[in-house]
């Protein structure tokens, strides 16, 4: 079997482990299910991205590409937004005592800053973004390159509906389950490696 070095030969190789024709069409089909998969499950420090965007008036439009917030702030002067509930941030408004920008809450596809800034602001924001869809354009991403096994046993694992009799349907699915979480831990460590353990006090708040 050929290394899997983009999406072509990825496709190939699935076909190879399914050894069943009338699934060639479904394979990219499977691969998409993968992604959709792996951006609710993976959270690795190459998922994080920067972006700077202009709100309308007190709207932010959430990139298309986003997944979670990790922080926003308002780039002039680089104010940091904290995190609030819908809830929360109707209280912020009703009680008015507030007026510049100190927070934000997401409504359907869009970031609401809060309270409403009197003109259009600059937000920086670093969040987690999706995996990168491969396509017959796009035929390679920083996932495929770095762990090819994840596509392939996802991929395999999302065939599972048509593979009723398989035997290896299971093995498929504990290597897909190991992979994704060794990659989540190693990322953990990268990002944390060379900083100081913080012994941290749990308070309770009556």
């Amino acid at each position: 079997m050929a290394l899997i070095t983009n999406y072509a030969t990825l496709q190939s190789a699935v076909a190879d482990y399914l050894n069943r024709q009338d699934l060639t069409s479904q394979i990219q089909t499977f691969i998409q299910f993968v992604e959709a998969d792996l951006s609710t499950r993976l959270r690795c420090r190459e998922m994080v991205v920067r972006a700077t965007t202009t709100s309308n008036q007190e709207f932010v439009t959430l990139p298309s590409d986003f997944i979670e917030a990790l922080n926003l702030q308002i780039t002039d002067g680089k104010t940091p937004l904290r995190y609030v509930t819908l809830d929360e941030a109707d209280q912020i408004k009703n009680a008015k005592i507030y007026h510049k920008v100190m927070a934000y809450s997401i409504v359907d596809s869009a970031i609401e800053l809060v309270p409403a800034p009197t003109d259009n602001v600059e937000i920086d924001m670093v969040y987690y973004q999706k995996v990168p869809s491969l396509t017959d354009v796009a035929t390679t991403n920083w996932l495929l390159a770095k762990a090819p096994d994840i596509y392939l046993y996802g991929a395999l694992v999302h065939a599972a509906p048509f593979l009723v009799d398989d035997q290896r349907i299971g093995v498929f699915s504990q290597f897909y389950s190991q992979r994704v979480e060794a990659l989540n831990s190693e990322s953990d460590r990268a990002v944390h490696s060379g900083s100081p353990l913080v012994s941290k006090v749990r308070r309770v708040y009556g």
